[in-house]
């Protein structure tokens, strides 16, 4: 077999043996012959990716049960447990990953029973000598992100809100036949013991929300009750983050992805016209868990849609979802169907999970690539450097200031920061 290495570090465990297990494994063939591996890695920074390393691999393989050559593409997951990243491991989010993607994620994908993927399938998973999971490549299938900084528009937030509304109803189905499924995904990245136990979280969530506090300061006397209100609700922070994450009695209950981003999407594109997406796939089930839709809906609301669709679009943009939410859950013969009032209501019982989303995340997924290729979890455990990265994210990007001028006006007015 030949190696071609285009990566900068390599790690030793990515060599013959490894893959030949990941291909064997994936594909279900007890020999598979390995031509050719091309390795390359996708840690360039810039603020793509902050708990993982990431590597590319394309493969030149012959299977036992064909005579021809094939190629294969697959993307290389890894996370090294150090003392930066030890909250993953505390998350136990290898783990939560991995059982979504051998035991959730096939039956998630008959049960709504029209071929449609929510997630790459995964080849193979290890904890040894690092927990890594392998998954099939998306790009070689014309998958592909968007743009982080500039945010989705409104066909590309409808096509991810209508899959949302699908993956939802669908996980509600799946707990309905398997109640047991819920042990797994218990708590999201807001759980009670670790905001409670974790000094190095609380303190960045405090230092992100009392920088945004002393920034909003500066808009003049519009601005300062809500000023006023961003301190009070900073002075108590771990028990708002305990009381945003909390469930609530008689909720409305899915599998929430916990992670909707920008970059946990990926597009496919209309054949006859490049900018018209026709397909979206998540990535990184990490943080999933059985919970409210409304945390997972403003979550992504807050995080990852241009403004003038958050102004102009919103109501529209529920009702996509809510529209395939029951389609599916109608087509699998679902019992007492939520109506799309009680998911409006549920949706704003949840308005403190998205002012979470624009204080801790879109600050920073909205950073222009200059001014976050150097961010990671490694040098955000310096508080030297995490003082200066957090006062940047709030001007790096114009978008992140207009965006909040009006949600934060509008969190006021529905009494999220009261």
């Amino acid at each position: 077999m030949r190696l071609f290495n285009m990566a900068t570090e390599l790690p030793n465990y990515l060599n013959e043996n490894f893959f030949k297990t990941v291909l064997e494994d994936g594909l279900h063939d007890e020999s598979v012959d390995i031509k050719k591996i091309i390795l390359s890695d996708n840690n360039s920074g810039g603020g793509e990716n902050y708990c993982s390393k990431i590597y590319r691999a394309k493969a030149l393989y012959r299977s036992s049960k064909t005579q021809f050559d094939k190629e294969l593409a697959v993307i290389v997951k890894s996370i090294a447990i150090t003392p930066a990243t030890q909250f993953l491991e505390d998350f136990a989010v290898y783990l939560r990953e991995k059982i979504f993607y051998s035991d959730v994620l096939g039956k998630l994908e008959m049960l709504i029973g029209d071929d449609t993927k929510f997630g790459a399938k995964c080849f193979y998973s290890t904890c040894e000598p690092m927990q890594t999971i392998v998954f099939d490549d998306l790009t070689q299938y014309g998958y592909r992100l968007a743009s982080r900084q500039d945010g989705l528009d409104e066909v590309h937030c409808k096509v991810t809100l209508e899959k949302l509304g699908k993956f939802h109803a669908a996980s509600m189905v799946m707990a309905q036949q398997d109640p047991f499924i819920r042990d797994h995904f218990k708590t999201g990245m807001l759980d009670e013991h670790y905001i409670r136990t974790s000094d190095r979280f609380v303190d960045f969530m405090t230092l992100q929300l009392r920088t945004l506090a002393n920034f909003v300061a500066t808009w003049g006397e519009d601005y300062k009750e809500i000023t006023e209100k961003l301190h009070r609700h900073c002075d108590n922070i771990t028990e708002n983050l305990v009381r945003t994450g909390e469930a609530k009695l008689n909720e409305i209950t899915v599998l929430n992805h916990g992670d909707l981003w920008v970059n946990n999407f990926m597009f496919k594109y209309d054949e006859y016209n490049e900018k018209k997406p026709s397909d979206v796939v998540f990535v990184d089930f990490q943080h999933s868990f059985f919970g409210s839709p409304g945390c997972d809906i403003n979550f992504f609301l807050n995080s990852s849609v241009q403004l003038k669709v958050l102004m102009k679009c919103r109501d529209s943009l529920i009702e996509s979802y809510y529209a395939a939410f029951r389609d599916s859950l109608q087509r699998m013969q679902f019992d007492k169907i939520p109506t799309l009032e009680e998911m409006k209501m549920e949706i704003t019982s949840r308005e403190l999970y998205g002012f979470f989303a624009s204080y801790s995340f879109l600050p920073m997924i909205a950073m222009r690539k200059e001014d976050s290729y150097d961010i990671n979890l490694e040098t955000l455990a310096s508080k030297e450097f995490a003082t200066k990265k957090v006062k940047l994210m709030f001007s790096s990007n114009h978008r992140t200031t207009d965006t909040l001028r009006y949600t934060l006006k509008r969190f006021n007015e529905l009494g999220t920061l009261d």
